[in-house]
């Protein structure tokens, strides 16, 4: 059996898949909000090519980084 998850709000990071089930290791969390904001600053800017740029230190939250996360 194959289960697909799929998020109703765009850029929100989950800190458990299943509610009450325990937590993502911080370290998983972290990577998921830097490939979040990846994608967002892809589909913002289709012209640029993010797939080799990199984070460092901790990432700001997707959601809200520099204004509203288009919902589409």
């Amino acid at each position: 059996m194959h289960i697909t998850l799929q998020k109703r709000d765009k850029g929100q990071t989950w800190s458990s898949p299943i509610l009450g089930q325990g937590q993502l290791d911080p370290y998983s969390t972290d990577l998921e909000q830097k490939r979040l904001m990846l994608q967002r600053f892809q589909e913002e800017n289709p012209g640029f090519d993010f797939s080799q740029a990199h984070f460092l230190g901790s990432c700001p939250d997707p959601r809200t980084f520099m204004g509203c996360i288009r919902a589409d």
